[in-house]
């Protein structure tokens, strides 16, 4: 069975913050504006009769580990009133509209911003995004207990299976939400299921072989100094290699 979830839509600074925690932000370029198709990348829009605002605006977003992304947007993309049954959000739409005709860097620049994240980091920004989205429903047996404590059971986790059944039900109440306390919980789980592979995937240890006779080891008490083993059964030749070397150190022969 599936249900039509209405997901709220974000704002640049809920979208920066996201991001700013994950820590995956590696450099931002923008935002710059052009007018007109043949106009000059600008960080700065001046307006005049012309051009009374910017037809496009970008930002370069690059990801840790990613190549630099280029997102550019348009202005007529943006300016259009979404009229609907509801007055209250068709006055809203005429009212940002509106808003953003009188700072069309603050509003046109925060717009590519925004967008910029949402296409670099959309795995990040997925619980913030705007839209219906229609998913299965998650059963009651699978919902999360009030305060359960998933850091505790990812610490405590052992198996594979263990962890990624926590996984599960965490992101079933969307606990790795796009703030500093989801992004630490989702870390945690990353850093205990690879710990919990490094074992499982660990080499078995080598059989340590003494070289040495075993009717050689005396029994020492607890706290004693070890004795002194006898090593007149070496062979004749061993005893001649150990004098030649004493008379070189100018030892007795």
């Amino acid at each position: 069975m599936s249900e039509l979830i209405e997901e709220r839509s974000f704002t640049v600074e809920a979208a920066r913050a996201a991001v700013l925690a994950s820590n995956e932000l590696e450099a931002f370029e923008g935002p710059h504006f052009r007018a007109g198709r043949d106009g000059a990348w600008d960080s700065v829009f001046l307006r005049d009769e012309e051009h009374p605002h910017p037809d496009f605006a970008r930002v370069i977003v690059t990801r840790r580990g990613q190549a630099p992304r280029e997102v550019t947007i348009g202005w007529a993309d943006y300016a259009e009133i979404i009229a609907g049954a509801d007055e209250a959000r068709t006055a809203s739409e005429r009212e940002w509209v509106a808003t953003r005709g009188r700072k069309p860097m603050t509003i046109f620049g925060s717009e590519a911003e925004r967008h910029g994240y949402r296409v670099v980091f959309a795995d990040i920004l997925a619980p913030l995004l705007g839209g219906s989205v229609r998913r299965a429903a998650t059963p009651a047996s699978q919902a999360a207990e009030p305060g359960r404590d998933f850091a505790a059971e990812i610490r405590a986790a052992e198996t594979v299976e263990q962890i990624d059944a926590i996984d599960t039900a965490i992101r079933a109440v969307r606990g790795f939400a796009p703030n500093k306390t989801g992004t630490d919980l989702h870390r945690l789980w990353k850093d205990r299921r690879r710990e919990i592979l490094d074992v499982a995937w660990a080499p078995e240890p080598e059989a340590v072989v003494a070289d040495w006779p075993v009717d050689h080891v005396e029994d020492v008490e607890p706290g004693a100094a070890p004795r002194a083993v006898p090593r007149d059964h070496l062979a004749p030749q061993n005893r001649a290699g150990r004098r030649a070397a004493a008379r070189k150190k100018g030892g007795r022969r």
